[in-house]
């Protein structure tokens, strides 16, 4: 039902309610009497009646209001309308042929698929999880790259990227997948027996910094409102992965988005000083060029990406518990 005041409806329910869509029959009926220059010919390759082709092609002079055709002592010309409008309608006949054959072999296509990702991300997070995609997709051929940054897709053989920021990449598409939010953890080793693990603990731990992420304490202390006197000094890494491994051997407090650690806050080789998530600016994004929207692969792994970052989330609220 639709609430008073929106407009649910899509460009086709426009067009048609402005009575400018053809019929298909009426279109092919065309496209035939163009090709041979004859309503005849055409009649019999729609195996009609030649009054029948005339009609359709007249239905679409009507929408129009313009003259597609004209007699001559030469048969049947198309005007200069008409041949404009037969080079669009070919090329959209066309593309519709072509997405229907991929619509019917979407399930059993066999194709590559080239994603690119961020390092950290695709052996933390995306790697694990591919064999879900795998086993439910077994005819795409998979292959990740670790990427960092923009990057063009023109010139590349990559279909997709996960990217982290903004969600503006030109040329492209993109789709939230997950927001980002921060807490801070550490080995349970270099917490005193019989204290609770708490965020005043950090004034004792080395504080695990980030290369790319300078500020990220500083800005986690002033959300939560704790004023630490040197939030930007320790040891800096530029990849989360060493900086997870430092902190997991007992170097000092990491400052992590949680979904990278799922398994080690599972496991208790990681525990968490909070439990309240700080959000961050920044996100995760699916984004790809316009031209593969309508790639079999790429579409399936949107889906993907989407159900397990529903499944993430959901991991994530468990652990904040």
């Amino acid at each position: 039902m639709k609430r008073a005041g929106t407009d649910s409806s899509t460009p086709i329910d426009a067009i048609e309610r402005e009575g400018n869509l053809p019929s298909l029959t009426g279109l092919r009926a065309f496209i035939l009497a163009a090709q041979y220059k004859s309503f005849s010919r055409a009649a019999e390759e729609l195996n009609i009646t030649q009054s029948g082709v005339s009609r359709a092609v007249r239905s679409i002079e009507e929408i129009t209001g313009t003259p597609l055709f004209e007699r001559t002592g030469h048969g049947l010309v198309l005007t200069e309308s008409g041949a404009a409008y037969f080079e669009e309608v070919s090329t959209l006949l066309s593309e519709l042929g072509a997405a229907t054959l991929r619509l019917a072999t979407y399930k059993s296509a066999h194709e590559s698929l080239n994603i690119a990702t961020l390092p950290s991300l695709g052996s933390r997070w995306l790697a694990p999880r591919l064999i879900r995609f795998l086993k439910q997709n077994p005819t795409i051929d998979i292959s990740v790259t670790g990427r960092i940054g923009h990057f063009e897709f023109e010139g590349s053989n990559i279909d997709a990227a996960i990217h982290y920021g903004s969600e503006a990449w030109p040329g492209s598409l993109s789709e939230l997948i997950m927001d980002e939010v921060l807490v801070p953890m550490c080995a349970p080793s270099l917490i005193r027996k019989g204290v609770v693990p708490n965020a005043r603990l950090l004034f004792e731990l080395t504080l695990i910094q980030h290369t790319h992420r300078p500020t990220a304490w500083r800005e986690w202390f002033k959300d939560v409102g704790i004023d630490h006197p040197q939030p930007n000094q320790g040891p800096r890494f530029e990849q989360y992965q060493m900086g997870i491994e430092a902190a997991i051997s007992g170097l000092g407090a990491i400052l992590m988005p949680p979904f990278m650690v799922i398994d080690e806050l599972t496991s208790g080789r990681l525990v968490l000083l909070h439990s309240v998530p700080v959000p961050t600016p920044w996100r995760y994004y699916l984004v790809y060029p316009k031209g593969k929207r309508s790639k079999p692969g790429v579409q399936k792994f949107r889906t993907f990406l989407r159900a397990e970052a529903k499944r993430t989330a959901e991991q994530t609220l468990q652990l904040m518990r």
